[in-house]
């Protein structure tokens, strides 16, 4: 989790309030008919903060051993109403994901993770000592100018929206551009 470090520009704001008038139904909310939405002139500040991050992520978290980059694929923005939730989902065909609040409540929202998997043995756990190992989910509360980003596996969602804001966060997708894999072990694959 990092933060933009700056308040949205008046462009910006203004660009995200017209596209919610560009929506379409989601499970739970609306999002932006525009998939590729960093690509518009408005986003060019936050295209840039955010391949920042991804150079970042693929260095710190990734650490590949070959020249590869994360590129965004595919980008939106979710805009969330008071009773309203985000499903139940992970991000198939992406590498990393991430997602920029542009409108949030440290109180009442939240971005909640999930376990892929059941374990086979389950001890009951001592609720006072729950820890991302431990645990089948786990939240994070984001707010304002927060940049969340983890593997596109992990299955995520928001429960249903509490507070009277509506949350308005831009999600992304990436890929990888480079050579992954290796040539000696035949598993080579050169994007």
């Amino acid at each position: 989790m990092t933060e933009l470090g700056r308040g949205f520009t008046k462009q910006e704001l203004n660009f995200v309030k017209e596209q919610k008038k560009h929506c379409v139904k989601n499970a739970g909310n609306t999002h932006t008919k525009d998939s590729y939405i960093l690509n518009r002139k408005e986003f060019k500040n936050i295209k840039k903060f955010l391949n920042t991050h991804c150079k970042n992520y693929l260095d710190t978290v990734i650490c590949p051993k070959n020249n590869l980059e994360l590129y965004i694929t595919q980008s939106w923005l979710n805009y969330t109403e008071a009773d309203q939730y985000h499903h139940k989902h992970n991000h198939p065909n992406s590498v990393v994901s991430g997602v920029l609040y542009f409108d949030s409540d440290i109180k009442n929202d939240k971005i909640l993770f999930s376990k892929f998997d059941s374990p086979q043995i389950s001890p009951k756990i001592d609720k006072t000592k729950f820890n991302l190992w431990n645990s089948e989910t786990w939240f994070f509360p984001v707010e304002t100018g927060k940049l969340v980003m983890f593997p596109s596996s992990t299955i995520h969602q928001v429960e249903t929206k509490q507070g009277k804001n509506t949350r308005i966060s831009l999600a992304f997708n990436t890929f990888y551009k480079g050579t992954i894999g290796s040539n000696s072990a035949l598993t080579e694959l050169i994007l």
